[in-house]
């Protein structure tokens, strides 16, 4: 009979909701020490090895106290673990417990090292002090846990802690980046693509007296970093006089490049049959005016582009105003919506 070996999944904290499982965090009123929220971590057994996995379970918050700081010129980096000790395979204790592992000193932050951690712990975050620091804020405590689930669940990770070494179909959400990833067959991680961002309009959104485009409160997506999309849409427009026809803009983060442009009535047109699709505009590029040629008729336009968001994520936004003032509005209707799907 061939011998049978155990699945085995990576150690680590269990994920949850909001992500508050074993999270660190300081005081209300900061002091010097730190509180480890409840949670659930898997520990691999580091005495011996090949002995499986503990389970450990913290069901409160857990205040822990944090050394005092060095003096001048004296800085160190602390850190928080979930630790297991097992008098079966090493010295007398038989616990896990929420400690903090105090760094060595170093003559600048940026010199820290952590110090001599348990063999069978958790990490879960690095608190860094400075000389005769007092009180331990937000500001000092790096959240580094690493995250586990069941053999082919979905395990949440940070761009800068992912996998080395993904099996092929092996898929993960970075949290920092809010993308998708899977491993390939020759070793190396893609992007899973395909992810699509939809906003439509809940409700109706009239304007008047202004040529001063400004975005639209429904008309937002929410777009990454270095991703590129393709981008679809209708906008539904209506005024109750010819005169202030409709003028908008597309604008994404900064340094986003990219083309756009809508199929309806241009801002001369005197009949609903002057239909034109007008001249590319490019994302961040100014603004493009349509014409409403038969008053209160609902009129769509129809939106395609393609939108390449630089090294800064932020919102792509539909900008809009009436083309010519007028006391009449111009309103972009309810059900009015705009797609984009990730290609890159």
């Amino acid at each position: 009979m061939d011998e049978a070996f155990p699945v085995r999944i990576r150690q680590g904290v269990k994920p949850s909701y909001q992500n508050q499982q074993l999270k660190v965090r300081p005081a209300a009123t900061p002091n010097m020490t730190v509180i480890v929220s409840g949670g659930i971590c898997y520990i691999d057994q580091h005495d011996t090895g090949g002995q499986g996995a503990y389970v450990c379970a913290n069901d409160a918050d857990v205040t822990l106290t944090v050394q005092p700081a060095g003096g001048a010129g004296q800085y160190r980096k602390d850190t928080v673990v979930a630790s297991v000790y097992d008098a079966e395979y090493a010295g007398s204790a038989n616990e896990w417990r929420l400690e903090v592992i105090q760094g060595p000193y170093a003559a600048s932050a940026g010199a820290t090292v952590r110090g001599t951690l348990p063999p069978n712990a958790q990490i879960l975050a690095d608190i860094a002090l400075g000389p005769s620091q007092t009180s331990v804020s937000a500001a000092n405590i790096t959240d580094v846990r690493q995250f586990t689930v069941g053999s082919g669940g979905i395990v949440p990770v940070s761009s800068s802690a992912d996998l080395a070494r993904p099996h092929p179909g092996q898929l993960r959400y970075r949290m920092d980046t809010d993308t998708w990833v899977y491993g390939k067959t020759d070793g190396t991680t893609a992007t899973l693509l395909d992810a699509s961002l939809r906003a439509r309009k809940t409700g109706d959104t009239p304007r008047a007296n202004t040529t001063s485009v400004a975005s639209d409160p429904h008309l937002v997506l929410p777009v990454a970093a270095g991703a590129i999309y393709e981008l679809v849409g209708v906008f539904y427009i209506t005024s109750a006089s010819t005169v202030p026809d409709f003028q908008c803009g597309l604008n994404g983060p900064a340094s986003s490049d990219g083309f756009w442009s809508l199929i309806g009535n241009p801002n001369t047109a005197t009949s609903d049959s002057d239909v034109a699709r007008l001249t590319a505009t490019t994302i961040n590029g100014g603004n493009r005016s349509y014409g409403i040629p038969t008053t209160s008729t609902v009129y769509g336009l129809q939106l395609a582009g393609m939108l390449e968001v630089g090294g800064t994520a932020g919102n792509l936004t539909v900008d809009w105003a009436q083309a010519t003032t007028s006391g009449s509005s111009t309103v972009l209707k309810k059900y009015s919506w705009i797609r984009a799907v990730r290609v890159a």
